[in-house]
């Protein structure tokens, strides 16, 4: 019993030797086998600049979208970098026409015959977006000629199609001085004003066109950035004489008017401001690189792009000192850039989806447009270049290959950002970066 066990161990021993003989030999008789040594080399990625004169042409910049009302904001300015000087104008909404006001038996009842004895106007400033450090004084005024809060400016009161009606005091005026105040970023980020009675009746009366506040800087050489205008009114009872309401009203209409107004730059780019510039360029990418090296190495030279060698592409600018010093940037600026549809049709062209992944855009810190001048600021465009890169639609139709480049939102800021453009030493470059597969080399 035991022999027998002992000789169907050996038995089976040498089968399985046998069988995984044979196994091996067939391994090195298979001629598609897997073989390190024939295996292609791992893939190759390399970056390359492109200079302008081989990528870009017909740079243009264009100004004029959006208005002064459209930024949210109300700019403040007086003799800034030795030119500009800016105010806002508010309108306010209707007031309150009823609050619940608790009677002398307790009851909470609702009020409709209100009586409106005076209130504060509160301004509340960025203290990022300004440029003092230290106080600043401001006025409150009083608006004294119909205006349009839609497309009032410096110069006139109404400027719509057909109708240009001039202030009779450039700047908004006249007014009537309603409160003078100061403003310290270290302290808080409002300011108050006092309104009399008075004036808070003759604000109240929506039939008034001329009705409005005018907010303007006394002290020179600064600009400020005003997120937001309210009206609190101390209100009477007329069930609780005793009882003294706040109640708050916000601009129904507010603008800014200002009286510097730059002219595009005869070389580089623009993008912002308000109303904000664009600036636009067509891309022509060449058919076939003959270089890096590196690349002829790898792939062969002359090498053809195709779609899926593009990794990324990006447009790198040089940020430039804004040479208008009034409109120099004190915040972040952020950039996105979208295909124009119809080249013909610029200024006013249809523009497409936005080439940048994500919210922000491409935000940039201000200083690279003051001291920092010459930082490289890229702008994503990889979607963009690989369509080039395909031909022509499914329909036969030609991809467009203009680009427009924006701010965020138009207008996103007062200020502009600037750029070096063709020529300068600091000239724009088209930044590829590619993935390249290695030829495969049968033995």
């Amino acid at each position: 019993m035991g022999t027998t066990i002992d000789l169907s161990g050996r038995l089976m021993t040498g089968v399985l030797l046998a069988v995984l003989s044979g196994v091996v030999g067939c391994r090195e008789t298979i001629p598609t086998s897997l073989d390190d040594v024939q295996l292609p080399d791992e893939p190759l990625t390399l970056e390359i600049q492109l200079d302008w004169n081989q990528f870009g042409s017909g740079l243009e910049v264009f100004g004029g979208y959006g208005k002064p009302r459209e930024l949210g904001a109300g700019i403040i300015a007086e003799s800034y970098a030795g030119t500009l000087s800016a105010r806002t104008l508010v309108r306010f909404a209707k007031y309150p026409a009823k609050a619940s006001v608790v009677d002398a038996t307790g009851t909470t009842r609702e009020d409709e015959n209100l009586t409106y004895v005076g209130g504060r106007v509160m301004a509340w400033f960025d203290s990022d977006a300004s440029t003092n450090t230290g106080p600043v004084d401001l006025v409150l005024a009083a608006v004294q000629h119909e205006w349009d809060g839609g497309t009032a400016n410096w110069s006139s009161a109404v400027d719509s199609v057909g109708v240009d009606t001039p202030w009779p005091e450039a700047g908004g005026g006249p007014v009537s001085v309603v409160d003078t105040a100061t403003w310290d970023p270290a302290e808080s980020d409002t300011v108050s004003f006092f309104v009399d009675s008075a004036q808070v009746a003759a604000w109240g009366d929506s039939s008034d066109e001329t009705r409005g506040a005018r907010i303007e800087l006394v002290t020179p050489g600064e600009r400020l950035f005003m997120h937001a205008a309210f009206l609190h009114l101390t209100t009477r009872s007329s069930i609780n004489p005793d009882t003294t309401l706040i109640l708050t009203t916000s601009a129904d209409q507010a603008t800014f008017i200002y009286d510097h107004v730059s002219q595009p730059p005869v070389d580089g780019f623009r993008i912002g401001g308000t109303p904000s510039w664009r600036t636009v360029l067509d891309l022509n990418l060449p058919d076939e690189l003959t270089g890096p090296p590196e690349l002829c190495a790898a792939a062969g030279c002359p090498f053809v792009i195709s779609p899926k060698d593009v990794s990324f592409a990006g447009l790198s600018l040089r940020s430039r000192t804004t040479e208008d010093a009034a409109f120099q940037p004190s915040d972040s600026m952020r950039f996105d850039v979208r295909a124009v549809l119809s080249r013909d049709a610029l200024p006013k062209s249809p523009l497409g989806e936005s080439l940048i992944q994500g919210p922000f855009g491409t935000v940039t810190p201000s200083e690279f447009f003051g001291l920092q001048d010459g930082q490289v600021v890229e702008i994503p465009i990889t979607s963009f270049v690989r369509d080039l890169l395909s031909g022509p639609e499914p329909t036969g139709r030609a991809r467009p290959n203009t680009l427009a480049l924006i701010s965020l939102a138009e207008p996103s800021s007062f200020a502009f950002a600037s750029f070096h453009g063709p020529g300068s030493p600091m000239e724009p470059m088209l930044k590829l970066i590619l993935t390249v597969s290695r030829p495969m080399e049968l033995p």
